[in-house]
């Protein structure tokens, strides 16, 4: 019943960065799990850009953004370059929607023209700081009439809008967190700066409203929030979207990832680690976050994520960005990619640094195991030795490949271990040459290299 009436409306969802610097892996995962969403109930995934601080404006941020949600296939349905009938999705050209309900607000008293000069607002602080006191506007503004204070701004004074706040409790439901409450005790915050520009709250909730926005995916940060953005839904009358809040991202158990941390940012894993999208898309699912029947040693698809994802299994458990899983999960994804997906993103990463090989060279000159497992046993018979089936069998047995594991092996098997090691490294990549057997077994992780030699165990 809770899901029915959860999903009475088409689903439609935003991702709203601002262009002010590097995407955030918050950001990104902001993206995705909108994107999840959207696609999980045949809605739609709008990318808005956020830009109304002009002062932190970063002139090619939108195309980061771009070009991190390409890479990452999270493509938009509505956008600033795919149009859309809710445009425009630059808020610095949507300041006559945020003017029109500014008016609106303070046509029904929910709102005012402060003209209170910076000088004024300083001594206000810096008294209540003395006093011990939550700094707070004093509302002199808000005692003006509306005929006196069209009147000022028709003269030329400048002004800013403030809303009305006064202190409440406010109750609303997250998908995740579940009841909240908040005692929302502030100063009248600024909606519309004096140089017409909106300020956050504002921009957000007259978009999400003008857009239909069903469902507000977002990080924790913004929960404390979330009682102020229903305040000035009431105020307008309008029913708010649903809210689902994310948990955190977090360097330990303890501490917080920092912008200061350089895994903190989006290029850094595509650009500096060279990771492949799935294996980063698969770090943020590696709690089971949203994924129905989730299984940690399972390499999911975003095809996959999407058919299993269901917002009531999104927990509260903060994510950890953990380096071990994200080395897992990208040998998994460039086990499972085919060469034709892995061709283009190579010269993506190389990115003009290297001559890289041509295709053919790449598919069937020596490296061809970089992309393929074995297709042939014959350098096996070429080795002869009696009992291959043995030898390979008492392979799977070992639990890693090590210059001591292998001496053992070599032992048993009366032979030295150069043939040995020679067995292993044909089983793994089909080729007497290669990098080292400690390397091959790092890059592939020992079940890989099981399958592997399962696979000419029946070639055999």
């Amino acid at each position: 019943m809770r899901v029915t009436k959860f999903l009475a409306q088409k689903v439609r969802v935003r991702f709203a960065p601002s262009p002010t610097g590097h995407l955030h892996i918050g950001g990104l995962r902001t993206a995705f799990f909108n994107y999840l969403f959207a696609k999980k109930h045949g809605g739609d995934f709008i990318l808005r850009i956020e830009d109304t601080d002009r002062a932190r404006f970063v002139e090619d941020a939108q195309d980061k953004i771009y070009e991190a949600l390409q890479f990452y296939d999270l493509k938009p349905d509505e956008g600033p370059r795919e149009g859309g009938s809710f445009g425009p999705y630059e808020q610095s050209k949507r300041l006559e929607f945020y003017q029109g309900a500014v008016d609106q607000l303070i046509d029904s008293g929910h709102a005012y023209r402060c003209f209170c000069p910076e000088h004024r607002l300083d001594l206000l602080r810096k008294s209540a700081e003395k006093r011990g006191e939550i700094p707070k506007y004093d509302r002199k503004c808000a005692n003006l009439t509306k005929s006196e204070g069209l009147r000022m701004a028709e003269s030329g004074e400048k002004f800013v809008i403030r809303f009305k706040l006064d202190k409440q409790n406010v109750q609303f439901h997250d998908e995740v967190f579940g009841s909240v409450n908040q005692c929302v005790d502030e100063s009248d915050p600024v909606l519309l700066k004096s140089d017409g520009y909106p300020t956050y709250h504002l921009a957000n909730v007259v978009d999400d409203r003008r857009m239909q926005i069903s469902h507000v995916i977002r990080g924790m940060e913004w929960l404390s929030s979330t009682g102020k953005h229903h305040i000035l839904y009431k105020a307008f009358n309008w029913t708010p979207p649903k809210f689902i809040h994310l948990s955190l991202i977090m360097r330990t158990a303890t501490k917080k990832l920092s912008k200061r941390d350089k895994d903190a940012f989006v290029d850094y894993y595509s650009e500096k680690l060279g990771a492949l999208p799935e294996a980063v898309l698969n770090l943020m699912i590696r709690n089971g976050a949203g994924i129905r029947d989730f299984d940690q040693d399972h390499f999911y698809s975003l095809e996959e994520m999407i058919e299993r994802f269901d917002v009531g299994l999104l927990g509260r458990r903060n994510l950890l960005l953990d380096s071990d899983s994200l080395q897992k999960y990208s040998r998994m994804a460039f086990q499972s990619a085919d060469f034709e997906t892995l061709y283009p993103r190579i010269l993506r990463l190389l990115n003009g640094k290297f001559e890289v090989p041509d295709k053919e060279y790449l598919t069937s000159g020596e490296f061809s195991w970089f992309f393929a497992r074995p297709k042939s046993s014959q350098l096996l018979h070429d080795l002869n030795l009696e009992n291959l089936d043995a030898c390979l069998s008492d392979l799977l047995e070992l639990e890693i490949f090590n210059s001591e594991t292998l001496g053992q092996f070599a032992q048993q098997h009366q032979m030295p271990l150069a043939k040995a090691q020679g067995i292993v490294r044909i089983s793994l990549i089909g080729s007497k040459k290669g990098p080292p057997i400690s390397e091959l077994v790092e890059f592939f992780g020992m079940d890989e290299c099981r399958k592997r030699i399962e696979t000419m165990i029946r070639l055999l």
